[in-house]
């Protein structure tokens, strides 16, 4: 079916007032009314840096100002061209929106506030026995909040799920995790399996080794690929949840009660070999495998005698650049991630987690051996300006300390003087001159090159956005739905409202040139996707025009056949300028309400 586009004006006076002009523009400011003419984004990249400042005894220090602090990239000073100083203010109420009308903006719907906190139940990265503690916990911490605390809860299984959106409602939220279950993952056991030891079970017998250690190799191969999918899974959770909280001004943070993974997979474990450590404990002196002249076992499945390492079949990888995308999608949204070990401290396999006790620490040789799985959540945390709490069997007291360190900060935003866009990590600096004073803040930025995006590059980007549970809000949109005439035929009047101001758009010949794409999803009550239009629109606007729509909003019209089994439309746009994206989700109830929908005919119990 094709797709019909019209660029409207003034159509969002009539139904919700000229909000569309004032939209939140995230790392950009946006143009009053009172302003001549409205701005162009410029392509120049602003840095924004969350600063958390406390005196000695660990309380906030708030009353500084922007000539307090002095900004150092790479070591050279920065004009510091943006700062605030932000505490928790409750949300503002907004009027309902009409039946018709749905919105990604939090401001329209209510739910915008100064400081907001998003947790992150993580059943992907947690072992069975832990999930029901760490359910516990997140009841008894939601149970304490404020009336002020505006928290949204989200959990991770193979999928990202929302379990309740923004609220300060405290008995939606305990009730919302109170009805989620969360199953053992086999994900999860899949890349933890425990080594075989057949040699032991074969009453000592050393002719075991080789297959023994084959086994145990390919364990790990397979252990290694699951635990690829979880980091890619969890990076790419993290990420949609940056792009749905971008519009949100003001500090946010991510409490991730989680396991972790590991940044590195496939490294072998330094020590002895397999026949090395057999030897030992048997005490035999020598083995008929051993290398003529050299009384040492050869280590067993190909592996190397000058590392002695005991599984070098297994190919080794980092997963570092798959942490780095999410900390680089939560930088851009000014989100700092707080992870809250879900294992606390380990217990005996013997041992039932409801016997865990809040005073408890861990020891060093038990750290040490948890360390690969936190380097994740620690290079996150450190990345991103958040702080980790590991060794502590206390969840509800870790999550709330997480979310106290982020109701008062400093937002400082610089324009880096250099030319250097090559994808390297630079080094941040702050310095505050009030003396005694403790700061915490990421500690540099991806300087990111720019990159020309293919076409395939594009329908990606949008197809995951559609795909996305949680909406998309770099982009800011109003979707009015409307039947058209005749009822039975199911057609569907889209309009789409956006402010032009979030556009990076280029001047050229009295022009404002620049484009966007759109996606629409139709799926059924199962999620599944039932019909996809995509379309490529130019925008081509005198600058009267432009300024025009700046203040009454560009409204793109589209006319579409809704398919009898869906249940809602997704519509999600792309700017073309900047890669900015937005999303909306639309009820099809909302505007065939008199049809009877089909039942689903029971499934037989027995």
């Amino acid at each position: 079916m094709s797709i019909r586009f019209a660029l409207l004006g003034f159509w969002l006076f009539a139904i919700l007032s000229p909000t569309l002009g004032t939209a939140q523009v995230p790392q950009s400011s946006t143009p009053t009314a009172t302003q001549a003419s409205p701005a162009i984004r410029s392509t120049t990249r602003l840095v924004q840096v969350r600063v958390i400042v406390q005196d000695g005894k660990g309380d906030p220090i708030t009353d500084l100002r922007s000539e307090d602090f002095k900004v150092l990239d790479e070591g050279k000073p920065q004009n510091i061209a943006i700062f605030s100083s932000e505490t928790v203010v409750p949300g503002k109420l907004a009027h309902p929106l009409p039946n018709n009308v749905f919105t990604n903006r939090f401001d329209l719907k209510g739910q915008e506030a100064g400081s907001v906190t998003i947790v992150l139940f993580d059943a992907l990265n947690t072992s069975g026995p832990d999930l029901i503690y760490v359910r516990k916990q997140v009841l008894r911490f939601l149970q304490t909040l404020k009336p002020e605390d505006h928290v949204a809860i989200y959990a991770l299984t193979t999928q990202l799920l929302v379990l309740h959106e923004f609220t300060q409602d405290t008995a939606a939220l305990v009730g919302a995790v109170s009805h989620f279950a969360p199953k053992e993952s086999a994900a999860y056991d899949a890349s933890n399996v425990e080594k075989v030891n057949l040699v032991d079970l074969g009453g000592g017998d050393v002719s075991w080794l080789g297959f023994q250690n084959a086994l145990n190799n390919a364990n790990g191969m397979i252990g290694d690929r699951y635990k690829i999918n979880r980091a890619g899974i969890t990076s790419a959770a993290i990420q949609a949840i940056a792009a749905h909280v971008a519009a949100i001004p003001g500090q946010k943070s991510l409490i991730w009660v989680s396991g972790g993974f590991p940044l590195q997979i496939g490294t072998v474990t330094i020590g002895r070999t397999d026949d090395d450590n057999f030897a030992s404990q048997a005490g035999a002196p020598s083995d008929p495998r051993t290398v003529a002249g050299r009384n040492k076992p050869q280590p067993v499945g190909g592996g190397d005698s000058t590392n002695r390492l005991n599984t070098s079949d297994r190919d080794s990888e980092s997963l570092e650049p798959v942490a780095n995308r999410a900390a680089l999608a939560l930088n851009r949204v000014n989100m700092a991630i707080y992870p809250v070990d879900a294992r606390g401290v380990e217990l005996e396999p013997t041992t039932s987690s409801s016997q865990r006790s809040r005073g408890s620490s861990q020891d060093s040789a038990t750290l040490t051996k948890e360390q690969e799985s936190r380097d994740s959540s620690k290079l996150l945390a450190d990345r991103t300006g958040g702080l980790t709490f590991f060794g502590n069997n206390d969840i509800g007291d870790a999550m709330h300390r997480a979310m106290d360190d982020g109701q008062h900060g400093y937002t400082i935003g610089f324009y880096p003087n250099h030319e250097k866009w090559n994808g390297k990590f630079h080094e941040i600096k702050i310095i505050v001159t009030t003396k005694g004073a403790r700061l915490r803040y990421r500690k540099g930025y991806i300087a990111a090159a720019y990159r020309v995006e293919s076409e395939k590059d594009i329908n990606a980007a949008l197809q995951e956005t559609a795909a996305n549970p949680l909406e998309a809000t770099t982009l800011g949109m109003i979707v009015e739905g409307k039947p058209i005439e005749p009822s039975p035929s199911r057609n569907l009047q889209l309009r789409v409202g956006i402010d032009p101001k979030q556009l990076l758009l280029q001047e050229s010949h009295a022009e404002q040139k620049g484009a966007v794409d759109l996606l629409f999803i139709q799926r059924d009550s199962a999620g599944k996707i039932l019909s996809a239009e995509k379309q490529h629109l130019e925008l081509k606007l005198p600058q009267a025009q432009y300024e025009l729509l700046a203040k009454a909003g560009l409204v793109l019209e589209h006319h579409m056949s809704v398919n009898p089994q869906a249940a809602e439309i997704r519509v999600a746009l792309r700017d073309a300028g900047s890669g900015a994206l937005g999303s909306v989700t639309v009820a099809v109830q909302t505007f065939f309400q008199s049809e009877v929908r089909p039942t689903v005919p029971a499934r037989n119990s027995n």
